[in-house]
């Protein structure tokens, strides 16, 4: 049985709230908001949704008939993987079901602050299936050390399909235990994401990672605490502390994707639109400026799919809005091999020229002075990758790319 209707909720912290419902009307996704979230709750996607009582709905195709503050809410690419096996084992097509259908995967500890719930009963026969079960089912570790649940947990998620697994867990970082599985953490516990590598991934990509993180932090970079997870059997996994909760209460969040209803796997935005969007929807210039930065780090350092669903903001239960700390920011190509994100146009190589275009435009004050100290940074990548590891083929490999970019400053 398809879901044709659901109600949408958003839970900051134990209380949940009723914000609207989506409904499946034809070849359309209504999305209509409650009247008491309207009395007292914020808009969820200031650029895209109106915030009255009528229904509404978006006819583009990159959202599957979503608004894109729920579409951020979708399965990535290795929790559809995990979604179509539990599937196929009851003969079931992911291409079946609908897009509401595929929300009802988002499990609770998903991120952000958004849930979906059917608003009817299903049917007896129909699978009920969420992320977080499945991630429980494909790894079944209650705790212990970091070291050995890492090996456990790597060892039933694999990687198959060449897609890139990111686990959610708790950690301890007086113990230095892991738990996964659970959405509310016991006392001393933090929520983390654990990200496991491809098969076409070097060994030293958490490393590389890492390193990338201590450049960006002395750029002045806001970013959540990253640190590796080292196993038993030598290798070493990212983590990253979740931006999205503080303890167990959480923040709603959207992608720059979302929020512009950018397809992000054919983006047309520009860094300009970001820098813009960051002032306009925090009314913030320091949002702006730490936007700037960004953008001037990921030039400098070959950080090339900066695509839009890697931007994000935040707004908490007041409907206060905030820039989301920076995330996934390493060495990296698009399919493309230019920047997922044009820099004044150019997508191919941009340098100072075109970053000076951008903060002529939006008024970033000492944009030369950025510029410069984040070049500085980006010109010490070999000793930042040995204190992290990095092994002396990727050291080289990288800086020989990096030095081709300084040519453009």
């Amino acid at each position: 049985m398809a879901v044709t209707k659901l109600d949408v909720y958003i839970q900051f912290s134990k209380k949940e709230e009723l914000i609207g419902q989506l409904i499946l009307d034809g070849r359309n996704i209504l999305f209509k908001y409650s009247d008491a979230y309207l009395k007292a709750g914020k808009n969820l996607s200031p650029n895209q949704l109106k915030f009255d009582d009528n229904p509404q709905f978006t006819q583009e195709k990159a959202f599957n008939g979503l608004f894109g503050v729920f579409s951020d809410s979708l399965p990535d690419a290795w929790g559809y993987l995990l979604i179509k096996k539990r599937l196929s084992a009851d003969r079931i097509a992911l291409a079946s079901l609908n897009a509401l259908d595929h929300l009802t995967f988002a499990g609770k500890n998903s991120m952000g602050a958004l849930q979906y719930r059917p608003s009817v009963e299903l049917a007896q026969e129909a699978i009920a299936i969420n992320l977080d079960t499945l991630n429980n089912n494909i790894s079944e570790v209650i705790s212990g050390e970091s070291s050995a649940v890492i090996d456990d947990l790597f060892g039933r998620g694999g990687s198959p399909g060449g897609a890139r697994p990111k686990i959610y867990a708790g950690y301890n970082p007086k113990t230095d235990s892991l738990i996964s599985g659970i959405a509310n953490l016991p006392k001393d516990y933090e929520h983390w994401i654990v990200k496991f590598a491809a098969a076409i991934d070097s060994k030293d990509i958490a490393n590389i990672e890492l390193a990338y993180y201590k450049m960006a932090l002395d750029s002045g970079i806001e970013m959540s605490e990253c640190r590796i997870f080292n196993s038993d059997t030598g290798n070493s996994y990212f983590g990253t502390k979740r931006f999205d909760r503080i303890g167990n209460d959480k923040l709603h969040m959207i992608s720059a994707a979302g929020l512009l209803h950018d397809d992000y796997e054919h983006s047309s935005i520009d860094y300009g639109n970001l820098i813009f969007q960051a002032k306009k929807i925090t009314n913030n210039a320091q949002a702006a400026q730490q936007m700037f930065r960004r953008a001037v780090f990921n030039v400098l350092s070959h950080n090339r799919d900066d695509h839009s669903k890697n931007f994000a903001f935040l707004m908490d239960a007041q409907g206060t809005w905030s820039l989301a700390p920076a995330y996934d920011l390493t060495f990296s190509a698009s399919s493309q091999g230019y920047h997922s994100t044009a820099c004044a146009g150019n997508y191919v190589n941009p340098g100072r020229k075109e970053l000076m275009e951008l903060a002529n435009a939006l008024s970033i004050n000492k944009a030369t002075i950025i510029i410069d100290e984040i070049k500085d940074i980006t010109n010490r990548w070999k000793v930042y990758a040995e204190l992290s590891a990095v092994s002396k083929t990727s050291i080289n490999t990288i800086e020989t790319s990096l030095k081709s970019i300084r040519l453009l400053f």
